[in-house]
Parts: C-alpha cells; sequence; structure tokens
C-alpha cells in the first residue's frame, strides 16, 4: 500500500499531463477505497466504538457521502445505520432523515443527538417524533435526554409536553426549567 501511494504522489508531481491525470485517477480510486473501508468499520465496529468511528467518518468531509447513502440502503443494523443518517444529516443530505425519524421512534441510538439535529436541520415531522420518544421517555430515569428532547421541541417552537415538563419538575428539580 505505501509504495502504491508513493507511485501515486510522484505522478502528481509529473508536469506530464498524461501521468498526472493518471495520478489522480489512481488517487481518485484510492479515496474511494479508503472510504468504503471507513464506513465498513461503521458498521463492524462494537457499539462502544461506533460513536468514534463515526465523529471520525464526519471528519472526512464529503467524500464519505455517497457510500454512507448507499449503505443506509441497504443494511440492517438499526445503530450504526442511525449514526451514518446522522453523519448524512450533518453534512446536508437528506437521505437518512426518515431512518432519524423512526430511530426516535424505537428509541435506537443516541435520541437526544437524534433530536438535536433534527431539530437543527428543521425537518418536518420532527416534533411529533421528539414528543413521542418524550412521552415514552421515563423521565425519572434520564432526565438528561429529557431536557435535550424538550430543547429540541422548543427549537421546533413546538408545545412542551406538560406531563413530562410536570415529571421533570420533580424528578430533577435541580435540572434547568422551562416555562
Amino acid at each position: 500500500m505505501e509504495m502504491q501511494i508513493e507511485k501515486i504522489f510522484a505522478k502528481l508531481e509529473s508536469d506530464d499531463l498524461t501521468v498526472l491525470a493518471a495520478g489522480l485517477d489512481e488517487a481518485k480510486a484510492l479515496v474511494a477505497q479508503l472510504v468504503q473501508q471507513s464506513v465498513d468499520a461503521l458498521f463492524s465496529a462494537s457499539s462502544e466504538n461506533r460513536f468514534a468511528v463515526a465523529d471520525k467518518l464526519f471528519a472526512m468531509g464529503p467524500a464519505a457521502i455517497p457510500e454512507l447513502e448507499r449503505r443506509i440502503e441497504i443494511e440492517a443494523q438499526p445503530e450504526a445505520t442511525t449514526e451514518a443518517a446522522l453523519i448524512l444529516l450533518k453534512r446536508g443530505s437528506m437521505k437518512g432523515v426518515p431512518r432519524l425519524i423512526q430511530s426516535l421512534k424505537d428509541r435506537v441510538g443516541p435520541i437526544g443527538t437524534i433530536a438535536s439535529a433534527l431539530a437543527s436541520a428543521r425537518i418536518p415531522g420532527a416534533s411529533e417524533a421528539i414528543t413521542e420518544a418524550l412521552t415514552r421517555e421515563t423521565v425519572r430515569k434520564d432526565p438528561y435526554t429529557a431536557v435535550t428532547l424538550l430543547e429540541a421541541l422548543r427549537n421546533l417552537g413546538a408545545p412542551l409536553p406538560k406531563e413530562a415538563l410536570q415529571q421533570l419538575n420533580e424528578s430533577a428539580p435541580h435540572l434547568r426549567q422551562f416555562s
């Protein structure tokens, strides 16, 4: 692999257009290979490592978008597919939005992060999914996620469920108050 990269670098330094173009084609193919392997890592990573892999994939930039879009169409792993959909949404692709809405409903993945991302992107239908996740949320068990969901609803201009607000005030009065 190292020799292949060195050869590509040498071609990219060439003044000969034919050699330079060949080097660019080889670099493009290598990048595609690296992206595919990196996306594979997201789907094969343990649940403990998946967030770190997703963070690094996001940092790869737009090059990862086509492979992520392809994979969310064929994958059956809800947690990894949800992470892929989050990366896509944060990169401007709407391809994974249905997966994110379903993840909220099914409570799969980091629901606070999902709710915040959907609210930031002003996705239609997000407030209903967030409210559904919040009403099923046991506020007493995870008040921090409840606060995140309430903030997402507020960012969308949606009504805040009174029952959830009351439960939050009773179980975690030390957390941010909503009016």
